[in-house]
């Protein structure tokens, strides 16, 4: 299995997705009652989800999608209609 950056990105998004999942769910179970979770995220880490964390999760969710390809198609047809357009003059 070769690397590139989309794959490498997926796999962030991916974690830090999961880690997020978590962290929502230990905020729903302190409301239902669930698991004996009795107490809520502090402050500060309240705080570090909000600002730091949704942000990397949205940008490399971002980054992940492979945009290049439909760039290099698009060049590909520019190219082929310049040529198109040489050979009809």
């Amino acid at each position: 299995m070769a690397r590139n950056w989309n794959k490498i990105w997926r796999y962030l998004h991916l974690s830090l997705g999961l880690l997020l999942v978590v962290y929502h769910a230990r905020i729903a179970y302190y409301h239902q009652g669930m698991f004996g979770v009795t107490t809520l995220w502090s402050a500060e880490i309240d705080e570090f989800v909000s600002i730091y964390f949704i942000f990397f999760v949205m940008w490399t969710g971002l980054a992940k999608w492979p945009i290049y390809p439909w760039y290099k198609k698009r060049q590909n047809r520019k190219k082929r209609e310049a040529k198109e357009a040489v050979a009809t003059e």
